[in-house]
């Protein structure tokens, strides 16, 4: 299953590819069940699964950044 397909959240990379599949859909109602819509699919969740490793890579790293903040020692200001 796919997540949410919505334009906003992808890039513009990963829509062409989601729009393509869809019209690919349109286009051919009965041999997409046959796999003639298989590769755009594919290239479709390959897309979407390096936009989710970016996001989740990016989120560690905030994470990691909140993490050190939090739990180091408060720095002094000089005077």
């Amino acid at each position: 299953m796919h997540p949410d397909l919505s334009p906003h959240l992808h890039t513009e990379e990963c829509n062409t590819l989601i729009n393509l599949l869809k019209e690919c859909h349109q286009n051919h109602s009965l041999l997409k069940f046959f796999g003639y819509c298989n590769d755009l699919d594919r290239q479709m969740r390959k897309c979407l699964k390096n936009e989710y490793a970016e996001k989740r890579s990016k989120s560690r790293e905030r994470g990691d950044e909140m993490r050190k903040r939090l739990f180091s020692p408060p720095q002094e200001s000089e005077k």
